[in-house]
């Protein structure tokens, strides 16, 4: 009986292993073994990645993917928690509206909010105009194909996915625990710091996870608000594999890009572990 039902289970499971393995799998076993791989003597090899190693470029492109991350991570962060505060304490048809209007990103293309960025920012753009206008400004700041463009699309991008996780955590706790610290004496700062951060803990460091994932992983913001001169890591495995048609370079950016997200998943479960030690 075990056995029939053992076999059932499998054959109900096929469909999703067999389409894991060609969609997940064997790219990634592809990717691997492109990576390894000289493009001249065909040889499995380390060339590829020692010559990112040594390019300047490459190494900038590295280090501005990580500084771009985790300035887009805390930004998102910022706007986050006060945006799940209004949510809280709001009327019940105020905080659908406000939800509404933090999640409605989600359901525009990243191409068409990129090139929405690209109309506000540019010389010539909205913002310019306006401090202009004002006379803040003579002339128009060179507000795009830079780390400040890449730093706007991505928050604005990623902020709905930190409000989320936030809200999904803090919905289950009871606002009389805010209260109580208040009637207490503690003022708004002790309260969020001794009672909501706290609290908010799982949601906020399965937010950033998820967060500096996708900000790391980002092409279209990067490629159309950096530009050649803001390369990134994804931009830069774009050009390898597009325009100089060097697939085995591409392969060990993304290997990079890969590694960089298994360590930083470590250090956060390893963080996460004990931050959860030291509230219990």
């Amino acid at each position: 009986m075990q056995t029939g039902q053992s076999i059932i289970a499998w054959l109900l499971s096929a469909p999703a292993i067999i389409l894991l393995t060609l969609l997940v799998i064997l790219p990634s076993i592809q990717m691997l073994t492109l990576g390894f791989l000289s493009s001249e003597s065909q040889e499995y090899t380390l060339a590829n990645f020692k010559t990112l190693l040594n390019s300047k470029f490459a190494i900038q492109a590295f280090w501005r993917t990580i500084r771009v991350s985790l300035i887009a991570t805390a930004f998102t962060i910022l706007g986050g928690y006060p945006i799940m505060y209004w949510l809280r304490h709001a009327g019940p048809r105020l905080s659908a509206i406000i939800l509404t209007i933090t999640i409605f990103p989600l359901m525009t293309s990243v191409v068409v909010r990129a090139f929405g960025w690209t109309v506000i920012l540019g010389p010539s753009g909205i913002l310019n105009r306006t401090m202009i206008k004002f006379g803040i400004i003579s002339e128009p700041l060179a507000l795009l194909n830079n780390e400040i463009a890449v730093i706007i699309g991505e928050t604005h991008l990623l902020l709905p996915y930190m409000v989320l996780a936030l809200v999904a955590v803090m919905q289950k706790v009871d606002p009389s625990l805010e209260e109580a610290a208040k009637s207490l004496g503690a003022n708004p700062f002790i309260t969020f710091v001794r009672v909501t951060l706290p609290l908010s803990l799982p949601g906020l460091l399965s937010g950033t996870l998820l967060v500096f994932a996708l900000a790391m992983t980002a092409f279209a913001t990067p490629l159309l608000l950096g530009g050649g001169r803001t390369p990134l890591l994804t931009t830069l495995m774009y050009s390898y594999a597009y325009t100089l048609y060097d697939w085995n370079r591409a392969a060990a950016v993304a290997l990079i890009l890969v590694v960089l997200a298994i360590v930083f998943f470590s250090v956060q479960r390893f963080y996460a572990q004990i931050k959860m030690k030291s509230y219990e």
